[in-house]
């Protein structure tokens, strides 16, 4: 009877891309913050198991140093947990000689690293379990059996051609490989569990849903957007996929202040920084015509003195500055007279299209437009 209430409610937790490390103490913290929160989560949705679809670790070197603090962080999961390497993990790698499974990963945790594939069976589910390759054309070569169960799960890492929206730079700086849709077509699945992309998207490929949970915490710069994973739930003879946010993860936040032509920012700190949170990642850049740099500077580093403890990253972005330097700016009578009209109409514009008009209004005014 329990068998059977199983093969027909099942439930797992899908993540990637958590990129575990020790480069400093705050990003080892802030990462194994994150874990504790999937683990959490896991149990809290009474998940069975955790598919973890790879980079994990960010590097060999922290797969090697973090392992032993990682297995005891998943004791606290009543659940299984998978891993599936992913192309980060032999990031740095001293000697293609060293393997995955030369390492106690302790009975908690499943280490799916066969090549080119792995198949498992839990109840009435398959899971197949692709590890990252260079490239794929052993599972042409020697392709798993006939789907047996009800349902199989295929598990991932890498970059289905044609997901990459956002361009392939990011996706192949890194080493990653790509898995073509003919050759994910003839493995007969369901859903799909990848990793690399590390921002959330989704494709249907006939009956497989293809589904990419994105990094679950915010790795490199400009990474927009909450982190999260997927719950994936077969129930009543279907198979669905929830998307779960972590707050620990935080949201990276770009802040774009604009400068008065004193060089002193437009608005006060305080509101600008109220609504971000100290999980945060926040990167401020500055525009404006001003007469001078030294009000810009002085603010910014009060600003580095007074907040950067406020949040788990706080970074000001000079190249990205837009900035022009223009002497004695505030005796232009044209401009002066153009910033007076700009005051009157504050209250009836929009608040980003006032700033933008006024910003252009000057430079075009200075250049004799």
């Amino acid at each position: 009877m329990l068998k059977s209430l199983l093969d027909k409610f099942m439930k797992y937790l899908q993540v990637s891309d958590l990129h575990l490390s020790k480069s400093s103490p705050s990003d080892r913290e802030y990462s194994f913050s994150v874990l504790n929160e999937i683990l959490n989560s896991a149990e809290t949705n009474n998940c069975q198991g955790i598919f973890f679809c790879g980079d994990v670790f960010d590097t060999f070197e922290d797969l090697e140093n973090l392992r032993p603090d990682f297995i005891k962080s998943c004791q606290s999961f009543s659940g299984k947990i998978f891993f599936l390497p992913g192309n980060h993990e032999i990031l740095r790698r001293n000697s293609e000689a060293k393997g995955f499974s030369m390492y106690d990963w302790s009975p908690k945790i499943h280490l799916l690293d066969k090549t080119p594939f792995a198949l498992l069976i839990e109840n009435d589910l398959e899971i197949l379990a692709i590890p990252h390759q260079t490239n794929y054309s052993d599972l042409f070569l020697s392709p798993p059996p006939p789907k047996q169960k009800k349902w199989r799960i295929g598990l991932a890492h890498g970059t289905v051609t044609g997901m990459s929206f956002t361009g392939l730079d990011e996706e192949t700086e890194e080493g990653g490989s790509y898995l073509d849709p003919s050759l994910i077509q003839t493995l007969d699945l369901d859903y799909l569990a990848i990793g690399h992309l590390h921002s959330t998207r989704g494709l249907d490929l006939g009956k497989c849903k293809i589904r990419y949970a994105g990094s679950s915490r915010i790795w490199r710069k400009a990474e927009i957007g909450e982190r999260g994973g997927f719950i994936i739930q077969i129930k009543d003879g279907a198979l669905s996929s929830e998307r779960i946010i972590w707050k620990s993860a935080g949201l990276y936040r770009d802040l774009e202040i604009f400068l008065g032509i004193d060089g002193n920012p437009e608005e006060d700190i305080n509101t600008l920084l109220d609504t971000f949170q100290k999980e945060d990642y926040v990167n401020i850049r500055f525009r404006g015509t001003v007469e001078s740099m030294e009000n810009k500077i002085k603010f910014q580093n009060e600003v580095l003195k007074n907040y950067k403890d406020r949040f788990r990253k706080l970074e000001i972005d000079s190249e990205s500055d837009e900035i022009q330097v223009i002497e004695n700016l505030k005796d232009n009578q044209f401009v002066a007279s153009f910033l007076k009209k700009m005051a009157d109409l504050k209250p009836e514009m929009d608040e980003i299209l006032w700033k933008q008009t006024k910003l252009n209004g000057i430079r075009l005014i200075v250049e004799g437009k």
